[in-house]
């Protein structure tokens, strides 16, 4: 046999080898990942459609640490030297007592394990749906376009692939705006609209009127404006805008968060907090999975993106309206020192707020990456 036809024998040989191989290594790369995906999304069953749990826990947090704080600021030393004085001597050791710390603590392990520095709010279920259902066909389309890529696979096993592939990403399908639109804010308005009318009906029976809906929309619309009118100045109310503008973008922001929390494995009832849970969860299995056939995702960092939005636009609001801000804070605050001057302190206050919290944005960002949690 000549050298020429060995070396076709081997390639051969070879070619018959490898493509069984790839055929092997994205069928079971198609089914692990399905699997996986079903999984996380049988998780979510049992959650509510809307919850203002976060915001009570975060809340009580919040009046935890405040207490603690102010109480620690006196105690924490005197009160540990005791504990240290006791401790020298042989006996039962006492607990230190670290007041504020373990809620500080909390809050740098938040940000060490790559979380964003901000806090869940309300949980809205559909939203937590769709930025999950479009991590599952993004990661799926990506898989689905190496399929038509491979020279490895076999005109049959694409097929079939292609199929299975296919049918995952049409259960997974992510809503569009107008499917949002018609599947949930317009059944939601029109079963207010109805529930209104029946409680309406209901004390009507009994003899009690209750104002119709119109007339309660005209009656708060009117009065809302007159009390703008006379009691808000432009300031306050683009302080109120600003603040309204962030705290909308907090809920998908929340709905992000739980499902990172979703991802990493946390409890269904501490889904919104994943910052409290260690190790990578599912990503690892995910990277794991399409590492198999030779990919690597990473997930869109969309909390970062909310974040960082709502910072600059009300730094740059507050920027642009900084004569009026000056002019605010002098008029309601009431202090004796003749040194004191608003204007400073409003400056010194938003170039330390702005380099907190880009600081701990930074090592966040940072720590995501290297901490593999995405």
């Amino acid at each position: 046999m000549s050298d020429i036809a060995a070396e076709k024998l081997v390639s051969d040989i070879a070619a018959e080898k490898l493509i069984p191989d790839a055929e092997n290594a994205f069928a079971h790369a198609t089914d692990n990942l399905i699997g996986l995906y079903r999984s996380l999304e049988r998780k979510t069953l049992d959650l509510p459609s809307f919850s203002i749990k976060p915001f009570l826990i975060f809340s009580w947090a919040v009046l935890k640490f405040v207490f603690f704080f102010y109480v620690g600021v006196l105690l924490i030393i005197p009160t540990n030297l005791v504990i240290l004085a006791r401790n020298i001597f042989p006996g039962r050791h006492w607990r230190y007592r670290p007041f504020f710390l373990r809620q500080l603590y909390y809050m740098w392990l938040w940000v060490w394990r790559g979380e964003v520095p901000t806090a869940p709010v309300i949980f809205v279920r559909p939203l937590l749906n769709v930025f999950m259902k479009g991590h599952f066909e993004r990661r799926l389309r990506r898989l689905r376009l190496e399929m038509l890529f491979r020279d490895e696979l076999s005109d049959s096993a694409r097929s079939a692939l292609l199929a299975r592939v296919d049918a995952a990403l049409e259960r997974w399908k992510s809503p569009r705006f107008t499917t949002f639109f018609f599947s949930l804010l317009l059944p939601a308005l029109a079963s207010f609209v109805s529930l209104y009318k029946q409680v309406v009906d209901f004390f009507e029976s009994l003899k009690i009127h209750i104002p119709t809906l119109d007339v309660v929309v005209s009656f708060l619309s009117e009065n809302v404006v007159s009390f703008i009118s006379e009691n808000m100045s432009a300031t306050s109310l683009r302080f109120v805008g600003v603040s309204a503008l962030g705290y909308l973008l907090t809920i998908p922001v929340t709905a992000f968060l739980a499902k990172r929390g979703l991802f990493l494995g946390a409890d269904v009832n501490r889904i919104y907090f994943p910052g409290e849970q260690g190790g990578s969860g599912v990503y690892s299995k995910e990277r794991e999975i399409l590492a198999s056939v030779g990919l690597r995702i990473r997930e869109t960092p969309i909390d970062f993106w909310l974040f960082g939005f709502t910072f600059v636009i009300s730094t740059l609001l507050l920027v642009l309206n900084w004569a009026e801000w000056v002019a605010w804070m002098r008029a309601n605050t009431v202090n004796t020192n003749v040194q004191w001057d608003p204007e400073n302190q409003l400056f010194i206050q938003l170039i330390a707020q702005a380099v907190i919290l880009f600081s701990l944005l930074f090592i966040a960002v940072l720590r995501r990456g290297r901490t593999e949690r995405a």
